[in-house]
């Protein structure tokens, strides 16, 4: 007997976030029980069988595996599955050194960029010319796409830090502003990131750090389009920092996978 809503394939690898192969797969091998339809007999899955496989007991070590996979190759089908439910596009990037920071955040900005989204790039101080070329590594035209507005990079100093003091309120309303400029430009679907060292600069403020991050959520509530993904370097800054930010984003993007964060709303 059928007790819940019916999804079709799609559907069901978007509210697992795998591929429609790997969900063939499980129902040939009897991993995933599906209902078969119409002339063509195409798959049909029960919502609840689909949540059965997240319980709080976990998902069979095969189904586990495929689900790590693909969260360490998709970040951004994470993303677009939580934003379905609701779930603010907020990450906190983890990185030890430059070099894993880029390779963490290069499938967020390839996403953006290939399709046409614009991107709003906070980087550390003397780091433009690096940025310039680890773009032009990935084929962009960077010089054009600033030159129309796809790609605007600034330092903390032209923007957390841009009065020589940091404010969480002032910060919000500048992230808000630049939301509001491209989308009247026609985008909805934006990427803003910015490396979150400026921290270390001891300058006046920098103790709202982590309320600003909580108060970046209620912001995304309202521009669910929106992503933003910001950098912690665990070998400069503090422990608790980087647990506060854990603690304040959705999600957190780890060396090898994104994990749901603690923030709730």
């Amino acid at each position: 007997m059928l007790t819940g809503q019916l999804l079709t394939i799609e559907e069901a690898a978007h509210f697992l976030n795998v591929s429609k192969t790997t969900l063939r797969r499980w129902t040939k091998a009897g991993t995933l029980p599906c209902v078969r339809v119409g002339a063509r007999r195409e798959r049909r899955f029960e919502q609840g069988d689909l949540a059965r496989l997240l319980n709080a007991d976990g998902p069979s070590p095969s189904v586990k595996q495929a689900l790590t996979v693909r969260a360490a190759a998709d970040p951004i089908g994470v993303l677009d599955e939580a934003a379905s439910r609701g779930v603010p596009r907020h990450v906190c990037l983890h990185h030890h050194d430059r070099n894993e920071s880029w390779r963490l955040f290069k499938p967020y900005v390839t996403n953006h960029l290939g399709r046409g989204a614009p991107m709003l790039y906070i980087h550390e101080e003397g780091a433009r010319a690096e940025v310039v070329r680890l773009l032009q590594d990935e084929g962009f035209d960077t010089d054009d796409l600033i030159a129309r507005g796809l790609v605007r990079l600034m330092t903390p100093s032209e923007a957390y830090l841009r009065t020589g003091s940091f404010s969480a309120a002032r910060m919000i309303d500048f992230i808000e502003s630049a939301i509001l400029d491209l989308r009247a430009l026609g985008h909805s679907v934006i990427l803003i990131s910015g490396e979150m060292t400026w921290y270390l600069s001891g300058a006046a403020g920098v103790e709202q750090m982590i309320p600003y991050e909580e108060a970046l959520n209620n912001l995304l509530l309202r521009y669910p389009d929106v992503s933003i993904v910001c950098h912690y370097d665990m070998t400069r800054l503090p422990g608790s920092v980087n647990l506060g930010a854990v603690c304040a984003h959705t999600h957190v993007q780890l060396p090898d996978r994104i994990v749901t964060g603690f923030y709730r709303n």
